[in-house]
C-alpha cells in the first residue's frame, strides 16, 4: 500500500444551527437570554470538535417577545405547503465539509422553518449529519427522521 493510501483525508467540520435569543420560556416563566440555547449547546460541540460555526439566520425574525414569536412560527409551521422564510446567509457551499452538526429548538416536535430553507439548498449526499436540538422542557420528542427524510428529497 502506498503512502498516499493510508493517509487518511479529513475534511472540515461545520456546526449549523438556528437559535433563539430574547424573551424565552423556562419552567413556567418567561425570561430574557441574549444567547439562545441552541446557540450555546452549538458553541460547545464546536469547541469539543473543533468545528466552524454558522447561524441560520431569518431576513425577517420572529418577534422578540415569546408569545408574539409562537403565534408566527405555528403560523409558518402550518401554513398549506410550510413556510421557508428567506435567510441572511447561507454558505456558497458544503464540499469542504463532510460531517455536520444540525442544531435547532424543538417546535412543535418539528424543526423551525429556516431550518428546512437551509437544508433544502445542498446536497447532502456524502455527508454524516449528527442532528441536535434544545426544547424548553415540554414532554414529548422530536422526529428526528425528519432530518432524515428532507436530506433524501435533496438528492
Amino acid at each position: 500500500m502506498s503512502a498516499m493510501n493510508e493517509k487518511k483525508i479529513t475534511m472540515a467540520k461545520l456546526v449549523v444551527f438556528y437559535s433563539r435569543a430574547d424573551e424565552n420560556y423556562f419552567g413556567g416563566a418567561y425570561r430574557y437570554i441574549p444567547v439562545g440555547n441552541t446557540e450555546k449547546v452549538a458553541n460547545m460541540i464546536a469547541e469539543v470538535t473543533g468545528a466552524e460555526l454558522f447561524k441560520i439566520e431569518q431576513q425577517v425574525p420572529y418577534a422578540a417577545d415569546y408569545d408574539t414569536c409562537i403565534k408566527q412560527a405555528k403560523k409558518d409551521l402550518q401554513a398549506k405547503a410550510q413556510a421557508r422564510p428567506a435567510l441572511v446567509s447561507m454558505p456558497d457551499s458544503l464540499d469542504g465539509y463532510d460531517e455536520i452538526y444540525l442544531g435547532y429548538p424543538n417546535y412543535w416536535g418539528d424543526m423551525p422553518m429556516a431550518v428546512y430553507t437551509f437544508l433544502e439548498n445542498f446536497d447532502w449526499n456524502g455527508k454524516t449529519i449528527h442532528p441536535f436540538y434544545t426544547h424548553c422542557g415540554q414532554k414529548g420528542n422530536i422526529k428526528t427522521t425528519l432530518v432524515g427524510k428532507t436530506l433524501e428529497s435533496t438528492y
